[in-house]
């Protein structure tokens, strides 16, 4: 078998397509590139390219010169050179016969495609632009055009629990972020963290088979935006504030107390994860070092207590009415405290007070989406940021959804 053939086997070409020379050239640079020119058999006839055409053999009009970038051969680079056929169709007039080894109007092979994507998974796109000696704009175009194919083959038709969060993009920039809590994969990602961000992620919900009033539960922060759009969107859903925002707000709550205390108590200083880590988590020293200090008769310790009590409550509470006996308690003790930020943090729980208690209902959390943005969080430290939202978008459908690429990136 010689060269030609040995490459048309590879690239597993159909008659009439074959392999007409391969060779290596020296490149501007001066490093050596492969350069394989495909062409086809004389006499050759094609199908019309457009749909619905009946012409299944026309015949070659002219040619015009094509170069698309391919996989590396060993540490060459390797491209394809191809005099494209344009045919003469009856009903439509002249053609061009798209290639079989690339999308039309993409400047790389579809298994160079592929390999990019796939990478991308693991390497920030300008890296893997670097190794490529590519531009990333070129890369982010294709990366971009297969997750939207693969996004466009998925199908929410089952989705019926659901968790929102927010994760910051740079500064004050929000994306919220929407997922599957049964599969467990992103399913939107959309610009912002208001009531409107839940219609765009209605919209592209229904685009997929979803139905919004079949969505029976929505785990979220206490966002009152969210909880409008929830409201207004998707009215059989049962609201449910995830229990880790919850425990957060009392964290917050707490570390106030600290910083106001420690104002005139110098043994605050430096303690603050003494009071909101679990007990479990602390080192020997460090548990020891907080149980003085809660001798002292702190209002810190009696803050951290409440805190607990809390924590008690979601661990020990079997049924509703266990916890709402529970909440009612802690509630009227924070408010018979006189630490403001207690008091503040009593009447936030009884604002929420039903979304609250139907966690003990519906025991769903957001702990999938806390394990997504850790994620998300990685992927934009690796990448130094992104230049812009689409391109964020992209790469947490990338990471974090369980999109079907095989079926848009295979030849």
């Amino acid at each position: 078998m010689d060269t030609s053939h040995l490459f048309t086997a590879a690239l597993q070409l159909q008659e009439p397509w074959r392999v007409e020379s391969v060779d290596f050239r020296d490149a501007a640079d001066g490093r050596r590139e492969l350069h394989i020119t495909i062409g086809f058999e004389t006499g050759a006839r094609f199908h019309c390219p457009e749909t619905g055409c009946g012409q299944a053999s026309c015949p070659v009009h002219d040619r015009r010169e094509r170069v698309w970038r391919h996989l590396n051969f060993f540490q060459y680079k390797a491209f394809i050179h191809a005099g494209m056929p344009r045919v003469a169709c009856p009903e439509h007039g002249v053609r061009t016969v798209p290639a079989p080894w690339a999308r039309p109007g993409s400047g790389f092979t579809l298994l160079f495609e592929a390999w990019a994507v796939e990478m991308a998974r693991h390497l920030p796109v300008s890296t893997l632009a670097e190794q490529l000696a590519e531009t990333d704009t070129r890369l982010w175009r294709f990366i971009a055009h297969y997750v939207d194919e693969a996004r466009e083959l998925e199908d929410y038709t089952g989705v019926e629990a659901i968790g929102i969060d927010e994760t910051s993009r740079k500064g004050h920039s929000y994306i919220t972020v929407v997922a599957d809590l049964v599969e467990h994969d992103v399913i939107n990602v959309t610009l912002g963290k208001d009531s409107t961000t839940v219609k765009r992620f209605v919209d592209d919900f229904m685009s997929h088979n979803g139905v919004p009033e079949y969505m029976r539960l929505v785990t979220c922060d206490m966002s009152l935006g969210f909880q409008k759009g929830i409201r207004e969107r998707l009215p059989n859903a049962r609201r449910i504030v995830d229990k880790f925002h919850v425990v957060k707000h009392a964290n917050e709550a707490v570390d106030k107390v600290r910083k106001a205390e420690g104002r005139q108590n110098p043994l605050l200083k430096r303690t603050k994860y003494l009071w909101l880590r679990n007990e479990e988590s602390l080192t020997e020293l460090q548990l020891e070092t907080k149980r003085g200090l809660a001798k002292q008769r702190l209002k810190t310790a009696r803050a951290c207590r409440m805190r607990e009590v809390l924590q008690d409550i979601y661990e020990t509470s079997s049924t509703k009415a266990e916890a709402w006996a529970g909440l009612h308690r802690l509630c009227s003790w924070m408010m018979h405290s006189r630490l403001e930020p207690m008091k503040e943090f009593a009447r936030l729980i009884r604002r929420h007070w039903d979304e609250i208690l139907a966690y003990f209902t519906h025991p769903y959390t957001n702990a999938v989406l806390e394990g997504i943005n850790s994620v998300i969080q990685n992927v934009k430290r690796r990448a130094r940021g992104f230049r812009n939202m689409d391109y964020f978008a992209t790469m947490i459908y990338l990471t974090c959804g369980k999109l079907d690429l095989k079926a848009v990136t295979t030849a």
